[in-house]
């Protein structure tokens, strides 16, 4: 009896010293906790610093921008001709704000739009993203309204002489100008990406060194992060601080969830503001729902932060639809299908799901997460009969198989379309942004494996204890850093899959390179003063190359110039009527849409099926078939004019990308034939009239049958 007395309390004194252990280990996870919370810096300090960076920014992309076009020193048909393709589509729309007799009227000629594809009447606020340029058009009639009512000059002018025969113009400066207050609410949202980058890595990192780091990596890879100061007026300009916002605001949810109202609404304004700016946004926003969603499944996170995220993202969603006038595109795309499929998952599989044994019923709601969003995108798509997102996954299927077709083609022909090159990995290497970030996951990975493995003797040892508390798994690990990682590795994928998409990524690194700041993932670095002189020396390296980038980018000095475009727009201008319809490449309709506000039948926003298929019969002029047939294909469309551009004739990026060699994949049974567009570019075969010709552009007429029109004035460069 004794010795079994013995034995069973020398099992009772192993425990009580495992539970004073445990406890020791909560007291000093409890003060470290602490101790890193004092020094955490404060929100005021870190608006502060935000503030600075954003301003920096803001300044850097306007010097640039005006140092590579000149821009102060162009005419007003000079500074819209600069804006090509969808700039111009966009500033053409902004334009008609500001130059109606009232805001209300403007907007009513937006909402009922026969110019931009002739002959129908379309909603541009439905079929585009210019809810920026409608802010931008009211806010420029206010501050016109009120600094004429208080009698302040808002504009400089003065006469520029250009050289080279050209005749001198007059060019204008200050805000009151409409193109530099569109400018500046440009370069404004550039100030924000910086700002909330450099909230997004002092937050995530606890340590306002985080922020600094964040900021320098992205000024170092400036070039590989944004295009903003080469092509202001593009969606991404006004969109891509929205998206680093909600990532911020996710970020906090994530971590410290509370069940306030204020969280959904900030996420659901957030999302919202996002939408509405660009028509990309709803990929990256479907990348945060399935992160969250797939955390909560693992454990990772709470129930209450995915319905928090759950809840703002579809009060974002609502508001765009309606703001957009049930845009189809929106109503089928995959964040619809990712928030029904979510909703319905939670409701009705997952009580069934968690029957099933640890970790099968993980995995299998994790499968059904991905099944049942991808069934309710297509079922949405069927319903509406939307096919506008088509060519999204064609462009994917070509990439991985043989599959092309034109409108495939036409995208993964252009730079931006094409896999992510090997030069810009290159550069990001040269800062040493990528060793850098590869090193924090390396560092973060072994933080939670620690995480895990101690756990999991905790467990054990309470389960032994009989304790009711069990220890989560993923206790210690930082949600929010998770979270911000999945969303490294999905902007991964995106842009080496899609170039131009590496404005996600870019700054995605700059992001997790804050966490080289942190302390939980550093601590075989003693002291602190050694942390930080690490991280000078590596921000010393970052520096050589970093600062080489910087110079070699505000080096680039220009002016704009393009007198064969302003020649032809001179023309159409004095020339036609105002009810001459005009088709062509979709760059120079955006500039002739913007500039002379002649009807147009095609444009650059090629993410319309009933637009690619628009422009596809309008691009049957660079094709091999007949005067006759391409004539009664324009005729059809009630085209007057079709404009010719020489390097469209025959340019050719690369083999298989010239306009012909896309029509052959399309035509095959023609390609013994000539190719018609040079026939057309340098003599004139009926039934079209040669109508002007300078060395780059020409004009032909498309007369009608019925009634016999005058030609115009012909016009030879």
């Amino acid at each position: 009896m004794a010795a079994k007395h013995r034995k069973s309390g020398e099992e009772e004194r192993p425990n009580k010293h495992k539970k004073n252990a445990s406890s020791h280990r909560d007291n000093n996870t409890t003060k470290q906790a602490k101790q890193e919370e004092d020094r955490a810096p404060s929100l005021i300090v870190i608006l502060v610093c935000a503030l600075c960076a954003g301003v920096i920014h803001s300044v850097h992309v306007a010097t640039m921008f005006e140092n590579d076009r000149h821009f102060s020193h162009l005419s007003d048909l000079e500074r819209e001709m600069a804006f090509r393709t969808e700039m111009g589509l966009y500033y053409s729309y902004y334009k008609t704000l500001v130059d109606a007799d009232s805001f209300l009227s403007g907007l009513n000629r937006l909402m009922h739009d026969n110019l931009t594809e002739f002959p129908e009447t379309i909603n541009t606020l439905q079929r585009f993203n210019l809810y920026p340029e409608v802010v931008l058009g009211g806010t420029y009639r206010v501050f016109q309204a009120v600094s004429g009512w208080l009698g302040v000059e808002t504009r400089w002018c003065w006469q520029v002489s250009r050289g080279g025969g050209m005749a001198p113009v007059v060019s204008c400066e200050g805000l009151g100008d409409p193109v530099y207050w569109y400018l500046a609410g440009v370069w404004v949202s550039a100030g924000l990406t910086a700002a909330f980058l450099f909230i997004q890595g002092a937050l995530l990192s606890g340590d306002l060194l985080g922020g600094f780091l964040t900021t320098l990596c992205f000024f170092f890879n400036h070039g590989e992060a944004t295009r903003v100061q080469w092509s202001p007026p593009l969606r991404e300009s006004f969109a891509f601080p929205w998206s680093v916002a909600l990532n911020v605001a996710v970020t906090q949810v994530v971590r410290g969830p509370r069940a306030v109202w204020t969280r959904p609404l900030a996420l659901g304004t957030l999302t919202l503001a996002y939408l509405l700016c660009w028509q990309l946004a709803q990929f990256t926003v479907v990348a945060v729902m399935g992160a969250v969603y797939a955390m909560y499944t693992v454990g990772i996170t709470g129930p209450l932060p995915m319905l928090l995220v759950l809840m703002g993202v579809a009060y974002g969603f609502l508001n765009t639809v309606v703001l957009q006038f049930g845009n189809a595109l929106l109503v089928s795309s995959p964040l619809a299908g990712c928030l029904l499929g979510v909703v319905l998952l939670y409701l009705f599989m997952e009580p069934v799901i968690q029957h099933l044994p640890f970790p099968t019923n993980k995995g299998v709601q994790l499968a059904f997460l991905f099944v049942s969003c991808a069934a309710c995108k297509l079922e949405l798509a069927r319903v509406f009969g939307v096919e506008d997102d088509a060519h999204i996954v064609n462009i994917l299927k070509a990439k991985f198989t043989n599959y092309s077709d034109f409108h495939t083609l036409l995208y993964t022909c252009s730079p931006e379309f094409d896999f992510l090159p090997q030069e810009s990995v290159y550069k990001l290497n040269e800062t040493l942004l990528v060793p850098s970030v590869a090193l924090v996951c390396i560092a973060v990975a072994f933080h939670i494996l620690r995480s895990m493995k101690n756990n999991f003797i905790q467990r054990v040892e309470e389960r032994e204890g009989n304790e009711t508390a069990i220890t989560p798994i993923w206790s210690g690990v930082d949600p929010g850093v998770v979270f911000n990682g999945i969303m490294l590795a999905v902007y991964g994928v995106m842009a080496s899959l899609v170039m131009r998409l590496k404005l996600f990524l870019t700054p995605q690194l700059c992001v997790l390179a804050s966490l080289l700041a942190c302390r939980k993932y550093w601590k075989i670095i003693e002291r602190r003063e050694i942390h930080v002189a690490i991280l000078a020396v590596l921000v010393s390296g970052m520096c050589v190359r970093g600062f080489r980038n910087i110079s070699e980018q505000r080096a680039i000095v220009g002016e704009y110039s393009n007198p064969e475009l302003e020649e032809l727009i001179e023309w159409v201008r004095t020339e036609t009527g105002e009810e001459a319809v005009f088709a062509g490449p979709m760059s120079t309709m955006a500039n002739l849409l913007l500039s002379t506000r002649r009807p147009i039948v095609n444009h650059p926003h090629y993410e319309h099926s009933g637009l690619r298929e628009r422009t596809k019969r309008v691009y049957s002029v660079f094709s091999r078939r007949s005067a006759e047939m391409v004539y009664e294909t324009l005729l059809s469309m009630k085209v007057n004019y079709v404009v010719l551009e020489e390097s469209w004739c025959v340019r050719k990026s690369r083999p298989g990308c010239g306009m012909v060699d896309l029509w052959d994949v399309e035509e095959p049974h023609n390609k013994h034939k000539p190719a018609l567009c040079p026939r057309l570019f340098h003599r004139s075969p009926a039934p079209f009239h040669r109508v002007f010709a300078n060395d780059v552009y020409v004009v032909l007429q498309v007369p009608s049958r019925y009634v016999e029109i005058p030609p115009p004035r012909y016009h030879s460069a």
